[in-house]
């Protein structure tokens, strides 16, 4: 470990969940790894369940997941609560063996634990609700307690042309009163949150489908098409247009910048009003995470690194 830098997390990891002082690391097998203010391990890294976990959401201390295994041809969603130990579940070879429908298995010390019967594509959740789409199935918003609020049918797009998975939605964002679908397509729903009600479907500024990524920090956007274009939008605005020069692992908007901080392919991007700036890497950024006036780098072999983009305050900026 390079001095002053997180311990190295000890799995792969897949993605990086804030958690008000706290983060949780996500791994590409489903384990799990809660990190305190100084990203000191709290516990031992556990794996709940043997299978990749698809969506995630951290509320309240609360994970709400999915987890989805297309070898197995199983899928699960469930909650653990992130204040007690996280539980080693069931080997894998188990999991393989186990074929009995009238008593599955789920993800070890969930406090609910669903078999889902479809791919989930998308999940939010906020103070009182948790969103979720499921392939060729529908809209569905449940409480934390599991307890159904709604259902609606798969969404219906306003497509002149049919193009191969363009009705697959990409992401959920959640608003006060409402929340928005973003469709593979390039097209965005925005829905009542009480009751799934569509109340207007619109095409944003500039992306170009098919999208692959639709991350948000409040009115900020970052729309990522498949073959790596970033569009940048405030509101309805236009703001930048950037090219990566490959896949995008994630993004992660830095307040002291006022832009978008980059994971890309062997690649660190930032992106704010005053530059567009990148940085080379030998391995693969998966999570960005600012600290004061800097960042942090989570790498896909676990290892950590300082971002070069550190925002100098008080000094005059470079153009």
């Amino acid at each position: 470990m390079e001095e002053g830098l997180p311990p190295d997390v000890p799995f792969l990891p897949h993605r990086l969940i804030k958690m008000n002082s706290r983060r949780l690391v996500i791994g590409t097998e489903g384990e799990l790894l809660l990190l305190g203010e100084g990203l000191e391990p709290l516990q031992p890294a556990a794996t709940p369940f043997p299978m990749r976990i698809s969506h995630a959401a951290v509320h309240d201390d609360v994970l709400l997941a999915t987890w989805i295994d297309g070898e197995l041809m199983k899928a699960r969603m469930a909650a653990i609560d992130l204040n007690a130990p996280v539980q080693n579940g069931v080997a894998r070879a188990v999991l393989r063996t186990h074929n009995n429908p009238v008593q599955p298995l789920h993800p070890a010390g969930a406090s609910w634990s669903h078999v889902l019967d479809a791919e989930p594509l998308a999940l939010a959740a906020n103070d009182g609700v948790v969103v979720f789409a499921l392939w060729r199935r529908g809209l569905y918003a449940i409480s934390h307690d599991a307890t159904e609020r709604w259902r609606q049918p798969e969404a219906e797009w306003s497509y002149t042309k049919s193009r191969p998975r363009s009705t697959e939605i990409v992401a959920v964002h959640l608003e006060a009163t409402s929340f928005t679908l973003t469709s593979r397509g390039g097209r965005i729903q925005r829905r009542q949150l009480g009751t799934g009600e569509l109340l207007e479907e619109f095409i944003p500024d500039g992306p170009e489908a098919p999208i692959e990524h639709h991350f948000r920090e409040g009115e900020h956007h970052l729309l990522v098409s498949t073959t790596g274009v970033m569009h940048w939008l405030y509101g309805d605005r236009l703001i930048a247009k950037v090219q990566s020069g490959g896949a995008v692992q994630s993004a992660t908007w830095d307040e002291q910048w006022q832009g978008w901080r980059v994971a890309g392919w062997r690649e660190e991007i930032l992106i704010s009003n005053e530059r567009t700036e990148r940085h080379a890497w030998e391995e693969i950024p998966v999570a960005l995470l600012p600290v004061n006036n800097g960042a942090l780098v989570l790498f896909n072999d676990g290892s950590w690194a300082n971002s070069p983009f550190e925002r100098r305050v008080g000094a005059t900026e470079e153009a």
